[in-house]
C-alpha cells in the first residue's frame, strides 16, 4: 500500500457513515425554468470529521446561466502567412498578465511568445536547451502527450513554468518575472522518478504527481495504473501528500503468436475513466471521474471538500462499443494499419460504465477554475451526439451548482478571466489560432 492511501480509506469510511444535519439548504425557483434562463438548483450543505461536503441537484435541462460568451474572439493570434518567429504550432497553454499582454507557450519552438493586449508580437522568452532558461532538451514536456509545458501566475507577479529536460533526466519548474528575465529552476524529480508538475497555488506551493515506473508490458486487457500526488514547496520539497489514486485507463493487447510478436498500447480506450487535478479555492483538486464528486485537499494533505452533483450514470451497450470500433477505424486510412487495428478492437471489453463528466478533451482537462474561483465542470458526451458546443456545469467558491453554459466549439481552453476566455482553436488546415473570447457576466 503507497503512503496516504490508508489514510484516505478512512477518511472516506467516515463520510460514508456520518449522518449530521442539513446545515444549508437551497430553494428551487417557484416556476420551472425556461430553455435559455438561469435556473438554481437545490443544494445542500454538511461536515463529517472535518470535511465540508456539497451535495448538489442537477440544474433543469436545457437551462442556461445568464453569463455570455461574445459571438466572436476580440483578438485572434496566429496565421498561415505568420513570421517563423512567432509561427504558432503544437500551442501547449496560454496566460493572460496583469497589463493585457499575452503569453502563449509554443511547443515546437519551445519557447514563451508574448503578444500585446492586441495581438501584436511582442518577444520571445526562451529556447529549446539545457541550460537556465531553457525548455525542453532532447524530447522534452510529458511523456503522456499532455502538454509539451505550461505557464501559470506565481505570487509577485512572476510565472511559473513547468518542463522537462529529458536528456538530463529532470522534471524542472522554472520561475520567470514578468519581463522573462529567469529567476531560478526546480527540479522535482531528484530521487529520479517521474515526477510531473500538474498546477501551482497561490501560495507558492505545486501541486505534483509520480506515476509507477516501466515494469513490462501487462497482459491484454484494461489496465489503470495508480498515481501518487503530492504538494511541493516552492524549493521542491515534500509539503504533503494527498494519497494514491486511480490513473487513467489504458488497454493493452498482446500478440505474442507471430514474429516479432505483435503489442498495442491504447492510452485512450473507449469511454475511459481516468483523473482530474487542479487548484481551486486555495485548494488542491484529485478526483476521479468514475462518479460526479470533486475532491480537494487542504494545505496539510487532509480531505478538506467534497462536492457532488446529480448524476444518473449509463452504461454503454455493445452498439455504443461498435460505435466506438467505427469511429476509430474511419480515422485509419493505411490499409496495412488497418487490419492490425481491428483484431485490437475485437479485443476490447465492454465498460462497465460512461465517465460522469469529461476526464481529457483534446489535450483539455475537464475543469477548469476562473479568476473568480468558479469550477467548470465539463459535460461527458455521450456516443453519437456530435460536435455541438461543449456544455459545462458551474460551481462557485462554495461548490454551491450555478448553472450550466456553453462555450465555443472546438476551443481548448487554457484560462478563464473574470471578462474572457483564453484558449486555443483550429481552422480547416489545422492551423493554430491563440483567441480571446469576451465574457460577460453581468446578465
Amino acid at each position: 500500500m503507497k503512503p496516504g492511501s490508508s489514510t484516505m480509506k478512512i477518511q472516506i469510511a467516515l463520510v460514508a457513515t456520518a449522518l449530521l444535519a442539513c446545515q444549508d439548504v437551497g430553494r428551487p425557483p417557484e416556476d420551472a425554468a425556461e430553455p435559455d434562463a438561469q435556473t438554481t438548483a437545490q443544494h445542500q450543505v454538511r461536515d463529517s470529521a472535518g470535511i465540508r461536503i456539497i451535495e448538489n441537484d442537477r440544474p433543469e435541462e436545457g437551462s442556461r446561466l445568464a453569463w455570455r460568451i461574445g459571438p466572436e474572439p476580440s483578438v485572434t493570434i496566429g496565421s498561415v502567412e505568420a513570421d517563423d518567429a512567432f509561427q504558432l504550432y503544437q500551442v501547449d497553454d496560454a496566460l493572460k498578465l496583469g497589463d493585457g499582454r499575452l503569453v502563449v507557450a509554443n511547443g515546437s519552438s519551445h519557447q514563451l511568445l508574448v503578444f500585446d493586449e492586441a495581438g501584436n508580437h511582442l518577444a520571445a522568452w526562451g529556447q529549446k536547451g539545457e541550460g537556465p532558461g531553457d525548455f525542453g532538451g532532447a524530447r522534452g514536456g510529458n511523456s503522456y502527450g499532455f502538454r509539451l509545458f505550461w505557464a501559470e501566475p506565481w505570487p509577485g507577479d512572476s510565472i511559473a513554468v513547468c518542463h522537462g529536460t529529458y536528456s538530463l533526466g529532470l522534471e524542472l519548474l522554472s520561475i520567470f518575472d514578468s519581463n522573462g528575465r529567469h529567476g531560478r529552476r526546480v527540479n522535482l524529480a531528484r530521487d529520479g522518478t517521474h515526477t510531473v508538475c500538474r498546477d501551482v497555488l497561490p501560495d507558492g506551493s505545486i501541486l505534483a504527481s509520480r506515476s509507477p515506473g516501466w515494469s513490462g508490458y501487462p497482459p491484454t486487457g484494461l489496465d489503470r495504473p495508480e498515481i501518487d500526488f503530492f504538494l511541493l514547496d516552492g524549493d521542491g520539497s515534500l509539503r504533503a501528500e494527498l494519497g494514491t489514486h486511480p490513473g487513467a485507463e489504458e488497454f493493452q493487447y498482446n500478440d505474442e503468436t507471430g514474429f516479432p510478436p505483435f503489442n498495442f498500447w491504447m492510452h485512450d480506450p473507449p469511454f475511459q475513466q481516468s483523473i482530474v487535478w487542479g487548484v481551486w479555492d486555495g485548494l488542491a483538486i484529485v478526483s476521479n471521474t468514475d462518479r460526479y464528486e470533486i475532491r480537494a485537499y487542504a494545505a496539510d494533505g487532509s480531505l478538506a471538500r467534497i462536492v457532488r452533483r446529480d448524476h444518473q450514470a449509463r452504461i454503454p451497450t455493445e452498439a455504443d462499443l461498435e460505435w466506438f470500433k467505427a469511429d476509430r477505424l474511419d480515422g485509419i486510412t493505411d490499409a496495412d494499419d488497418r487490419q492490425k487495428m481491428i483484431p485490437v478492437l475485437d479485443a476490447l471489453p465492454l465498460p462497465s460504465s460512461f465517465p460522469a463528466f469529461t476526464p481529457i478533451e483534446r489535450y483539455e482537462l475537464g475543469i477548469e477554475v476562473d479568476a473568480l474561483d468558479y469550477l467548470w465542470v465539463r459535460e461527458y458526451r455521450l456516443p453519437g451526439e456530435g460536435g455541438g458546443p461543449p456544455l459545462w456545469t458551474v460551481f462557485d467558491s462554495d461548490g454551491v451548482v450555478q448553472g450550466y453554459i456553453e462555450t465555443p466549439p472546438g476551443l481548448v481552453i487554457y484560462e478563464i478571466g473574470e471578462d474572457y476566455i483564453l484558449g486555443k482553436a483550429f481552422d480547416e488546415l489545422r492551423v493554430e489560432y491563440v483567441q480571446l473570447w469576451p465574457l460577460d457576466r453581468s446578465g
